[in-house]
């Protein structure tokens, strides 16, 4: 109670009397421990003069006359530490959060947070976005720099370096296969020719955000070519200042379709669809722009790319060209898709990890790609559902491919061809015990004006267990394939993967 009376006199209640000088700072009595305060005792009631504050002070107050006590540098778990005289934002040294917590935001105010995530299928719109965990990724279904967001999983950490947020990306998948048809072959999108072990990715990289509103990424695959070599994976800058207008340059993925532009780690199921593999064309060298509106009620995007580059085995699908000599063989191509998901903003994830209320995600897309060795047209439809638990996905995917008379490269390809694709998912994810159950169905014809073995339906089931979110997990498919024409293979496949996706 001394202290308080000391620090607010009353002249008509106490002897006139000097108030105590305060001491040099040697002589200042010790400032109590952050992690076992200690409250002074209170003085008998008679000691306090009228009107005087009550006589038990704030827990950690400062002793009478003592020099006011800076902070303790560690703040009370979930508390943000207040340091007296601290540099403004943007000047504090780096930090790495724990893990699960978002990092302290350091950007100026009136900028977007760090992290704030792009749409399904759609790059961040700054102020638009809900939070999600990646910084600055270009599709919330889309670039692997975008980790899942709604309480799907999330970066273990980002590191804030002033006005710079870096995040990790780290995707390593793992595979076993026990069995597999002796008919299986990789060019035809069989997972694996024998049995035995496989390293489908080792990617690595980091993606960021500068000032709020400056998204970027560069990873790469570790062992992304057939010997084992090194190659790009993505590469690209944005500015996502506001939301009617983003911009994304660089190597990034085609807005074409939703579940190519997921995240390659994001799938229910072990691989993306056969149709989707073969059909469309992924990540490529270029720019587009993007807007969102009402909260992603409404979304477009519009962009130009190198000219997309195809194999002539059709389930090896697009070349994914990093473009390193430029753009040598092929013009250019056009990409457009129109998307909405008007009863809120969807996961990255193709699962419902978060059980969530009821949303709903639809997009239609076209290119034309004015390539040096072949004109290709595609059309592309897509419909996800999610609703506690539950997941419901539908696609249509169109290609129609017209060899040039002189191709700058060497083609099989003599004559116009049309290909069509159908895939059907549903799964259900049960939290309780992190298990997750899915079913694909997909039907192809390569070539609607050919009847061979190419022409197949496909059924996939499997299970997934997500150790940490969508972070850490383990899946098991079994694959069957029925060839509509021509001779029966013997391609069915037993595929087992341990994926760890930052």
């Amino acid at each position: 109670m001394a202290a308080v009376a000391l620090g607010c006199p009353q002249a008509s209640a106490q002897p006139a009397q000097r108030l105590p000088v305060q001491p040099p700072a040697a002589d200042a009595l010790p400032v109590p421990p952050p992690a076992a305060p200690t409250l002074p005792v209170a003085p008998p009631p008679t000691a306090a003069p009228p009107g005087a504050a009550p006589a038990t002070p704030p827990a950690g107050a400062a002793p009478p006359g003592a020099t006011p006590a800076t902070p303790p540098a560690v703040a009370a778990p979930g508390t943000p530490a207040a340091t007296p005289g601290a540099s403004p934002a943007g000047a504090a040294p780096s930090a790495v959060a724990a893990p699960g917590a978002p990092a302290a935001s350091t950007s100026p105010a009136g900028a977007a947070p760090p992290g704030t995530a792009p749409s399904a299928g759609a790059a961040p719109s700054a102020g638009a976005a809900p939070p999600a965990a990646a910084a600055g990724a270009p599709s919330s279904a889309g670039s692997d720099a975008a980790p899942v967001a709604g309480g799907a999983g999330g970066p273990p950490f980002q590191l804030t370096i002033g006005r710079l947020v870096l995040s990790p990306i780290v995707l390593v998948q793992a595979q076993a296969v026990p069995y597999v048809g002796e008919d299986a072959f990789l060019q035809a999108g069989d997972v694996a020719e024998g049995q035995g072990f496989r390293l489908r990715r080792a990617r690595v990289g980091f993606a960021g955000r500068l000032a709020g509103y400056v998204p970027f990424a560069v990873s790469g695959e570790l062992a992304g070519g057939a010997d084992g070599s090194a190659r790009l994976s993505e590469a690209w800058i944005g500015y996502a200042h506001f939301p009617f207008a983003n911009l994304y340059f660089g190597a990034h993925d085609v807005p074409f379709s939703r579940s190519a532009m997921a995240g390659a780690g994001e799938g229910a199921l072990i691989e993306r669809p056969l149709a989707v593999r073969a059909m469309a064309p992924s990540r490529q060298v270029g720019l587009h722009v993007e807007g969102h509106f009402r909260g992603r009620a409404f979304s477009y995007f519009a962009g130009m790319f190198n000219g997309f580059q195809r194999s002539d085995q059709f389930f090896a699908g697009y070349v994914e060209n990093a473009a390193s000599f430029g753009n040598r063989f092929d013009h250019i191509a056009y990409v457009a898709r129109l998307a909405t998901e008007p009863l809120g903003p969807l996961p990255r994830s193709v699962q419902d990890l978060a059980v969530s209320r009821l949303r709903v995600g639809a997009g239609a897309s076209y290119f034309f790609s004015d390539g040096g060795t072949r004109d290709i047209h595609g059309i592309g439809a897509d419909l996800l559902v999610h609703v506690e638990g539950a997941h419901a996905l539908a696609e249509l995917l169109w290609n129609q491919s017209n060899p040039e008379s002189t191709p700058t490269q060497p083609l099989g390809q003599l004559a116009p061809v049309t290909s069509i694709g159908l895939v059907g998912e549903v799964g259900y994810f049960v939290r309780r015990i992190k298990l997750g159950v899915n079913a694909r169905f997909e039907w192809l014809d390569p070539n609607l004006d050919l009847s061979d073995e190419t022409d197949s339906w496909a059924l996939t089931a499997g299970a997934s267990y997500h150790f940490i979110d969508n972070i850490l997990k383990a899946q098991a498919d079994f694959t069957h394939r029925q060839e509509r024409h021509g001779v029966a293979l013997d391609n069915d496949a037993v595929a087992l993967q341990l994926q760890l996706n930052l």
